[in-house]
């Protein structure tokens, strides 16, 4: 399976945030041949271990399993869904979104809709609706009915985007923050041949909603370095200005120095760079 491939069945996966299972058993999968000992935590995280040599270095790779999306809130008499985010989401995307609602009789597509703009008065259209004046139609006739359909408080919902290839490499798709970075573990592993130092991979949970899986599992292995795998945005669109970013698409990674949680060490930024350029 190519990096590709990897990417887009992992993309096209259901893992909201606190329901990362699909995307842990693919996880799974995908590192059992590389690695000499696979587990899964009690939170959730998938970790593949490659043992190196007795008291060698452990060096963590990490990459989040869960995306963004939505989890039904309530459901009205007349059958429509209320809902809230997880993760950061723009309400300003949210209206006329396709969806698929995650139930245990299966996926059932649905749309969000909104008060009609055609009896907004001029001031509510100038106005971001917010996500609390959504709902999501399944097309059930009723509160019963969308029962019987499968619905029930709690389900996890995604937005309805199927990976696609764009241009000559380029890729569209729902989750890849940060699948991208899972295929990319992945890949690594594949690539990597035997080390005197021990590597843990870990697929992480609930990262959109504060880094959980990341920290529980940092503390648990204790590593001596640990990377975080992770994507950023793009520069070279419309209307992004070179001081809010230099990085671009197809010009390499990008390497974080600081953000609103931690300062990279400067000896790793260093051994970083001096890799990159070599």
């Amino acid at each position: 399976m190519t990096l590709c491939e990897t990417l887009e069945t992992l993309a096209n996966c259901c893992g909201v945030t606190g329901r990362e299972e699909e995307v842990a058993n693919l996880m799974k999968k995908f590192l059992k041949p590389y690695v000499d000992e696979i587990k899964e935590d009690k939170l959730g995280n998938v970790i593949g271990i490659k043992k190196g040599a007795k008291d060698a270095p452990k060096i963590m790779l990490a990459a989040h399993m869960d995306e963004i999306g939505l989890l039904v809130k309530s459901i009205t008499k007349e059958g429509f869904l209320y809902f809230v985010k997880i993760g950061g989401i723009d309400d300003r995307i949210l209206p006329a979104q396709k969806v698929i609602v995650h139930t245990d009789k299966g996926p059932l597509d649905g749309i969000i809709g909104s008060r009609p703009p055609h009896i907004q008065k001029p001031e509510e259209r100038q106005k971001v609706m917010a996500f609390d004046e959504l709902f999501i139609d399944v097309g059930a006739r009723d509160q019963k009915d969308a029962q019987k359909m499968g619905v029930q408080i709690g389900d996890t919902v995604t937005f309805d985007i199927e990976f696609a290839r764009i241009g000559k490499d380029a890729v569209i798709g729902k989750a890849l923050d940060d699948r991208v970075g899972c295929a990319m573990m992945i890949e690594t592993l594949k690539r990597l041949k035997n080390t005197d130092y021990s590597l843990y991979a870990v697929g992480t949970v609930q990262e959109e909603v504060g880094s959980r899986g990341a920290i529980t599992s940092a503390f648990s292995i204790s590593p001596d370095v640990a990377f975080a795998l992770d994507v950023t945005i793009a520069g070279d669109t419309p209307g992004v200005r070179e001081v809010e970013t230099t990085m671009k698409m197809g010009k390499g990674p990008a390497l974080d120095v600081a953000d609103a949680r931690m300062i990279i060490p400067r000896k790793t930024l260093q051994l970083l760079v001096r890799t990159a350029e070599r």
